[in-house]
């Protein structure tokens, strides 16, 4: 079970670094998708959002994932001082996203 673990996080680390460099956000008054740890819940990644100065404006389909809109100008550091994997365009995840009800 560890080394699955082990396995899994390898391959995300190869793929992220690439895919942040390529899919980075280019305009954050777009949005900006966040992820968080797959082991996130949405109640949580919303949380975070919050604290780090974000608005919450589409969850993801997995709850570790959401498009949020910076109400910070240090949003992207908070955000990954909280935890966050990544900071993609929304555009990249949109797909997978859904949207939620204020």
């Amino acid at each position: 079970m560890i080394r699955v673990a082990l396995l899994l996080l390898f391959g995300l680390a190869t793929l992220g670094a690439p895919l942040a460099l390529i899919a980075g956000p280019k305009d954050a008054s777009d949005g900006i998708a966040v992820i968080f740890a797959p082991w996130i819940d949405e109640a949580t990644a919303m949380s975070r959002v919050g604290d780090a100065g974000g608005a919450v404006i589409r969850a993801g389909g997995a709850g570790f994932v959401s498009v949020v809109m910076p109400q910070s100008p240090d949003f992207a550091q908070n955000i990954r001082a909280a935890g966050a994997w990544l900071l993609l365009d929304p555009q990249v995840v949109g797909v997978c996203s859904t949207t939620t009800e204020s």
